[in-house]
């Protein structure tokens, strides 16, 4: 009896160990499988059609199942393959994905992209594409299974041009298709293209290659719209600038939109003098500054003894290929004040001074225009205003000192009240010329000021604490130094 309990507990106990041992190696087969499906491949499209308009948005993903390590206890790891369905184009792309990835997806630029500069196919065109997935066992280097080749149909599409130029009355360079400036080509979206310099009145469009007339994009219906023209029996509007001046175009190709705005900021924020009638001469490298007036930045001014020669103004220094304000023909007569911007400096128009002597010059880039004057000095300078010791009175304003060794230069030393003041030319007249600050109460640390015909518009100097004060002013190179002693 006794045995036969032992017995019975006995067998219990190994009919327990053997179903715990059932147990136990159904879990560890999971495990050491890791995944019982079958490598497989294959796409969210059989047929693409590709867009530009899409350009960033998914063109084609591939997916793939886990497949399985055959119960070796070992991490799968991928690679993807793509290659055109052309044993003549055959140039596969090979990527290694390593482990947990069961998919890859390309743009619709990234396809048509590879479609076309890595196998060559004619934009517009359709082709047929293979893909397939390879796995890889542990830290094996050779492929453990592999998929079919899983097909799918692409048509490309033909992209748009990737340079843009400006054309027409209105343009830099006018009809020149040769020397028509280009437009700047967006680093992250095809067919944007902005452009901002002086425009012409006139009439505008832009052509897609330089020394060709077409292709070309054109008006549309609106202001705002395109129309691409690829033949000369197509219609062949152009956008009308109404008024010179400096602007910023923005142009969406993939859209067919245009927006032409009339710029707020100048083009230029620096300009040179270049030339033999220049003092610093023909140096590219270190040409001599023009000024900016703060109070409109689109002017720019040069005070200078000018010698017998040419010059002209370019927009940069370092290399004479650069753009270059011109005047609109070669040697102009002086009083002449059209002016250009011409891009590469071709061609190779030039101001003559034939007089040496002060000048000086004033460039608008604006309009654009020019003023050339040979400069002939004030005898006589005053100061009004009621910080001066002659108050608002014009018709007896105070006399600046001449400087008998300088005729541009005068000076005041004396007491000043808090209060305004300016400096005008002639006695009796509120409407006459007046030398002032460039902006209306400049800080007294500045010493830029300049000569306002006809007083307007009417800034003046503002000295907030009363005493002692020296005042030195140069009235050709428009300089003042207010010191207070």
């Amino acid at each position: 009896m006794h045995t036969q309990n032992i017995n019975k507990k006995l067998l219990t106990f190994l009919t327990i160990c053997c179903l715990s041992i059932v147990a136990c190696s159904k879990v560890d087969r999971m495990i050491l499988n890791k995944g019982e499906t079958p490598l497989a491949i294959s796409a969210d499209k059989k047929e693409i059609e590709l867009i530009e308009k899409n350009f960033n948005v998914d063109g084609v993903q591939f997916t793939w199942t886990t497949g399985t390590n055959g119960g070796t206890d070992q991490s799968i790891a991928y690679t993807f393959v793509l290659d055109i369905d052309d044993e003549t184009k055959t140039n596969p792309i090979i990527v290694s994905l390593g482990k947990a990835s069961y998919n890859y997806k390309y743009t619709v630029q990234e396809l048509n992209q590879l479609l076309v500069d890595r196998w060559g196919i004619t934009p517009g065109n359709t082709v047929s594409l293979k893909a397939k997935v390879y796995n890889s066992l542990g830290t094996a280097t050779t492929f453990h299974d592999s998929t079919d080749w899983y097909n799918i149909s692409v048509k490309t599409y033909i992209p748009v041009t990737k340079t843009l130029y400006l054309i027409g009355d209105a343009a830099p360079a006018g009809w020149s298709a040769d020397n028509a400036p280009a437009m700047d080509l967006s680093a992250v979206a095809p067919g944007k293209f902005t452009w901002r310099g002086i425009l012409n009145a006139g009439a505008l469009k832009f052509i897609t290659t330089q020394g060709e007339f077409v292709p070309s994009y054109n008006k549309g219906q609106n202001d705002f719209s395109l129309v691409y023209r690829t033949s000369f029996d197509q219609p062949d509007e152009t956008f009308l600038i109404e008024e010179g001046g400096l602007y910023e175009v923005s142009i969406d190709l993939l859209h067919l939109t245009i927006s032409i705005a009339a710029s707020a900021e100048p083009a230029y924020s620096r300009l040179w003098m270049l030339g033999d009638a220049i003092p610093t001469g023909w140096n590219i490298d270190d040409p001599a500054e023009m000024r900016v007036d703060e109070s409109n930045k689109f002017v720019f001014t040069y005070n200078e003894v000018l010698s017998v020669g040419e010059f002209k103004i370019p927009v940069a220094t370092g290399n004479f290929s650069t753009d270059y304000y011109m005047p609109l023909e070669n040697n102009p007569a002086l009083s002449e004040t059209g002016a250009q911007l011409v891009v590469g400096g071709n061609p190779d128009y030039k101001w003559k001074i034939t007089e040496a002597g002060p000048y000086k010059i004033k460039l608008n880039i604006q309009v654009p225009s020019i003023s050339i004057e040979k400069f002939v000095p004030f005898e006589k300078i005053y100061m009004v205003g009621d910080a001066s010791p002659a108050g608002w009175n014009i018709d007896n304003p105070f006399e600046l000192t001449k400087n008998p060794n300088d005729p541009y230069e005068f000076t005041f030393e004396g007491t000043l009240n808090v209060g305004e003041f300016k400096l005008p030319v002639e006695k009796g007249n509120w409407g006459g010329d007046f030398f002032m600050p460039v902006m209306n109460y400049q800080d007294l640390s500045k010493t830029e000021m300049k000569f306002v015909p006809g007083g307007s518009p009417d800034n003046k100097w503002k000295i907030n604490e009363a005493g002692t004060y020296k005042i030195v002013i140069n009235q050709f190179y428009e300089t003042i130094v207010i010191t207070k002693l």
